[in-house]
């Protein structure tokens, strides 16, 4: 149940962050809309095959671009310190993070 928990927090999660990139300039052309709406789902499909496959390795891949998500927000909060809302997800990033790794650890006891 957890797991399912985890995923179902995720995914509404990088809705919430898509959205508020986009406030920020993130839709300003139609080709980076398109991309970002369309490539989730293959995403989506990729990783929900990859973790048939090897649920640890999916898992590993999800940390890694989590790490990544919070290191382009620190980038951006040197830019724009003031954002507020982009601190708070970049926290969100880090506990991400943390909660995957827990995951991880309960497939790999398993």
């Amino acid at each position: 149940m957890f797991l399912m928990k985890e995923h179902f927090y995720q995914a509404i999660n990088e809705t919430e962050h898509l959205k508020e990139m986009e406030k920020r300039g993130g839709d300003k052309f139609w080709i980076d809309r398109f991309l970002a709406r369309h490539l989730v789902l293959v995403y989506y499909w990729i990783m929900v095959f990859y973790y048939f496959c090897s649920p640890r390795n999916a898992y590993d891949v999800n940390i890694k671009i989590e790490e990544h998500a919070f290191n382009t927000y620190t980038k951006y909060l040197k830019d724009h310190p003031e954002d507020q809302k982009i601190k708070e997800i970049a926290q969100d990033e880090l506990n991400h993070v943390e909660e995957l790794n827990e995951a991880l650890a309960m497939i790999t006891q398993s």
